[in-house]
């Protein structure tokens, strides 16, 4: 591994449970000696990736910017915004698009409709790869070793084994999503929330995320699902393509 991926998974360390870290327990959880790890967070520190505080040392002030410049300038977004606010006018849900990040599904954008409520899953949060429909239908069009892989790692979990106690269940239930081409989830990270998810592709036809149409039960159940599969799929479809053109 070369330096540069070593400094960088110092990152990887920070989330909602480690929002700071000190030295000792970087050093402890990467095994790396004091004077590498003092190093690599005076460069991480220069770049403004990271400050330095009284309780250790905390995400720094270029992320905010990076932040303020994929919101403004983001060129999928940017590229598809019309249709999503025209999917928020028709439906009156909102939308998300969720991108996969290692084994999880990064919200990385929301376009919000005429209710309000408070994702637990909302832009910039990460969630798992088996519980909402914007994460499960990503899920299912892993790569069949890659999907056997996760499977293995997670099947204790006991929301994981209600999709398949056993890998040839679990693994007709992602063939069933994705012949249907979407996936439909309620209530399963937000009490009271509903929401149906399709594949977002790459140019090279990998998976690489989805698009979600979320919003109280009240009014998601007031569209069927056979409706709201008509518009959520050929959306989709219209993101894949504009991907591919980013």
């Amino acid at each position: 591994m070369n330096s540069l991926r070593r400094m960088l998974q110092i990152l990887d360390l920070y989330g909602a449970d480690t929002p700071v870290l000190d030295v000792e327990t970087i050093c402890a959880r990467l095994n790396y000696p004091p004077a590498t790890t003092y190093r690599y967070l005076k460069e991480l520190c220069t770049s403004g990736l990271l400050i330095r505080s009284p309780e250790g040392y905390a995400p720094g002030p270029r992320f905010i910017e990076m932040d303020l410049l994929i919101r403004e300038f983001d060129p999928l977004v940017s590229r598809c915004r019309p249709l999503l606010r025209s999917l928020v006018e028709q439906t009156g849900l909102d939308v998300l698009i969720g991108q996969q990040y290692g084994e999880r599904i990064l919200t990385t954008h929301q376009e919000t409709g005429p209710e309000r409520f408070e994702l637990l899953f909302g832009r910039g949060r990460t969630m798992d790869m088996f519980r909402s429909s914007t994460a499960r239908i990503v899920t299912a069009y892993l790569p069949t070793r890659h999907l056997r892989r996760l499977y293995e790692k997670n099947q204790e979990i006991d929301y994981v084994q209600r999709l398949g106690r056993e890998w040839p269940a679990f693994s007709a239930h992602m063939q069933e999503l994705r012949r249907a081409g979407y996936c439909i989830t309620k209530e399963q990270i937000n009490p009271g929330i509903g929401g149906i998810s399709a594949p977002i592709f790459d140019d090279a036809k990998r998976i690489f995320g989805s698009l979600t149409l979320l919003g109280t039960l009240e009014r998601f159940e007031a569209i069927s699902p056979e409706a709201l599969a008509s518009l959520i799929q050929p959306a989709a479809r219209a993101v894949s393509r504009a991907l591919a053109q980013v």
